[in-house]
Formats: structure tokens, C-alpha cells, sequence
């Protein structure tokens, strides 16, 4: 419904401009093709409305509510705030593993499945977690993220490992793995 309502608008706003558009700019010898008269210009618009409305509609964020978040350890977390990193990452009592993405890269949606497959498979054992990026740089910024993916392995809150660029599912879980063998999960 609220598509609809954005293509009305903007094809109501886009034709407004275009017969403005058409009717103070008319062509005396009527050769233009936009701006020969206000109905033409309308009708222009019109049509620019929908293409720019359809253009600026993005999918949707994908993200959960902070209150749907799986508990630390029992599914893919997304952090998108300084609050969330807190409570997730740096409080964690489990190694946690930090994927920093952007929706915009090909080597990120290509790990996107990986990161869930590892949620899956260390749930209850480690923290798996997703920053996009684009939409929380305060918390890339601290950490000198200047490439995507970048995921960073925390142990105790601290940063111990960090690998930049696409790597294999085998290495991720080596990570996990070895600081699951430092430090293994408190039972509770």
C-alpha cells in the first residue's frame, strides 16, 4: 500500500512540474517534445515520477528489532547501534566473530551465507554478528574498517584476529576454533 501511495505522488508531483514546466516553457514553433504544451509536459513528468520513485525504492532493510535479537550465541545478530556492540560483542563471555559488510559489495553477499551457516553451526558456542557498514560507521570507524567484507574475532571484548577480504569457510571456523580452545564457553 505504501508503494502505491509513493508511485501516486510521484507521478502527481512529477506531472505538476512538468506542466509548469510546459506551460512557461513552450516552444513557439511547437518542435519541442517536452515542453510544447502544459499536457505534454504533464504527461513527461508524469512518466519521470514513476522512474525516480521506482529507482529510490530500495529493498528493504532486512534487519531484526534490537527486542527480536536471538540471545548471544543462538543465532546471526545484527548490530546497528554503539549499544548493541556492548552488549553483544563486548560483554560477550563467548568468542564472537564480527562480520563488517555493505550491501553494496559482491564479496559480501557471497559471505552473507557463510556468516549463517557459522551462526548455525557454533550456536550456544560463539557470538556471530553482522555490521553493515554503510548504516553504522560509528562503530567501522573505531576499528580502522576500510575495506569490505573485513570480519574481526573478538575474545573478552578485545579484538584477536582479523581477516580482510573473502576468505573460506574452513578459515573463519579455524579462527573460531582456536579461540574456542583458549577460551571455551562458560557453562551458566
Amino acid at each position: 500500500m505504501a508503494m502505491i501511495i509513493k508511485l501516486i505522488a510521484g507521478i502527481l508531483i512529477g506531472a505538476g512540474i512538468g506542466a509548469v514546466i510546459g506551460h512557461f516553457g513552450r516552444c513557439s514553433s511547437g518542435g519541442c517534445p517536452l515542453t510544447a504544451n502544459p499536457f505534454r509536459g504533464a504527461l513527461y513528468g508524469g512518466v519521470l515520477g514513476v522512474f525516480l520513485v521506482l529507482s529510490s525504492v530500495g529493498t528493504p532493510a532486512a534487519l531484526p528489532v534490537v527486542g527480536e535479537q536471538p540471545a548471544p550465541g543462538e543465532g546471526l545478530i545484527h548490530i546497528a547501534t554503539a549499544e548493541d556492540f556492548n552488549r553483544y560483542v563486548a560483554q560477550a563471555d563467548m568468542p564472537c566473530l564480527v562480520d563488517f559488510y555493505s550491501d553494496h559489495c559482491p564479496p559480501c553477499r557471497q559471505l552473507a551465507p557463510t556468516i549463517e551457516k557459522l551462526a548455525e553451526r557454533y550456536k550456544g558456542r560463539a557470538v556471530i554478528c553482522k555490521i553493515n557498514v554503510d548504516t553504522a560507521t560509528n562503530l567501522s570507524i573505531p576499528y580502522g574498517i576500510d575495506a569490505v567484507p573485513t570480519v574481526l574475532f573478538f575474545a573478552g571484548g578485545e579484538e584477536v584476529q582479523r581477516e580482510i577480504g573473502l576468505q573460506s569457510q574452513s578459515t573463519y571456523e579455524k579462527n573460531i576454533d582456536h579461540m574456542l580452545q583458549k577460551n571455551p564457553p562458560q557453562e551458566k
